[in-house]
């Protein structure tokens, strides 16, 4: 007897095609898709109450927890498949799912923020913030959450101690200025999607620091290819450069734990290797699974996309996950849109910043 399931994902054929095209012969998951703001938007825990599985990203755990929203994953999945998926995931994204002593989805999709180029208008991509102030065509991503994750992803503090490394955040606040005041900026509306869409169908060269998806390594009738490089290097001792973590994971919710056996074998026939390998990658999906971002085939296939990012999502820093983190990561957000087109001091800024971060995490 086939077990039915109901599961949420998000409106992009890489969130919802490769879901699409897994089944399961015991087990059939009706999927229905919410966009790309929902994650931010919409708290886990109304969903909770609809669906057996969720697609979500990390930064909304503290509330799902709160709101008893998610099952532990050692409540549902045996400490043999734990280990095995732990093992074959990308750093960070298994670590961003752990909070409280407890994993709270399985990693299912990688993304950080990463160089988009267009390859045949820009020959060489910027591999610094000084490199990026030298071109033209270049258009920033600072719609929804993007301003201040950029902000996070060059400059966030990698202690656990503060918010961000404030000469780093200071650094990065005046190069932003910068860039902003010479950048393309009719297109401030734009989240990381509406961005691959204009740089692949528009005259624009670059956006030094989006979230990356391979899907638009492929050209379209109307869009060209798109290239991709590691995050731009922000200060002259920096061996890499550094983005903030995206991707989603899969999450189980309370409803589901009466059918945990159905939710078990769907899931390991998910995120087996080949099915990642010959499955999700080939219909667009951005895998969280180490082989598939070094295998030479899928890099192929998707015009060098994850040789070209892997080294910036390994790097990546991993956002608070805090009860109330969602709302903070707005304001910072806004607070960031105003000081690109003001002249406030920027140290100012930053230590304004942090103290609102310490009243907010510290309740």
């Amino acid at each position: 007897m086939t077990v039915l399931l109901r599961g949420l994902t998000w409106d992009h054929p890489r969130g919802y095609r490769p879901l699409q095209e897994f089944s399961h012969p015991d087990v059939e998951v009706e999927w229905d898709r919410q966009p790309l703001s929902g994650f931010e938007s919409t708290p886990l825990e109304e969903l909770a109450g609809r669906y057996d599985l969720l697609v979500i990203d990390h930064p909304g755990l503290g509330a799902a927890i709160e709101a008893g929203a998610l099952l532990p994953v050692e409540d549902v999945f045996s400490a043999d498949d734990l280990a095995t998926w732990r093992a074959r995931a990308v750093p960070p994204t298994w670590e961003s799912y752990q909070l409280e002593g407890h994993g709270w989805a399985l990693p299912l999709d990688a993304a950080t923020q990463t160089c988009i180029y267009r390859p045949d208008r820009l020959a060489t991509p910027p591999a610094s913030w000084s490199d990026v102030l030298e071109l033209p065509g270049v258009v920033l991503c600072v719609a929804g959450p993007h301003a201040g994750l950029m902000l996070l992803g060059m400059a966030g503090d990698r202690t656990g101690t503060r918010l961000l490394d404030r000469e780093r955040a200071v650094a990065a606040l005046e190069v932003l200025r910068a860039v902003w005041s010479s950048s393309e900026q009719s297109f401030a509306e734009l989240d990381p999607i509406g961005i691959h869409e204009l740089l692949g169908t528009g005259e624009l060269k670059c956006c030094p620091l989006v979230y990356s998806y391979a899907y638009y390594g492929r050209p379209a009738d109307d869009r060209a290819a798109l290239a991709w490089s590691a995050a731009p290097r922000l200060l002259a001792r920096d061996s890499v450069g550094n983005g903030t973590l995206g991707g989603t994971g899969l999450a189980v919710t309370p409803r589901a734990y009466s059918k945990v056996l159905a939710v078990t074998k769907y899931t390991r026939g998910l995120l087996d290797v080949r099915t990642q390998l010959e499955l999700v990658s080939a219909v667009g999906g951005q895998s969280a699974t180490t082989a598939v971002w070094e295998s030479p085939a899928v890099d192929d296939a998707w015009n060098g996309h994850y040789s070209a990012t892997l080294g910036t999502v390994r790097a990546s820093y991993v956002r608070p996950r805090f009860d109330g983190w969602i709302g903070f990561q707005d304001e910072l957000s806004e607070r960031v849109r105003e000081l690109l087109d003001d002249d406030e001091d920027p140290a100012a800024a930053v230590d304004r910043i942090e103290d609102d971060y310490r009243k907010v995490r510290d309740g």
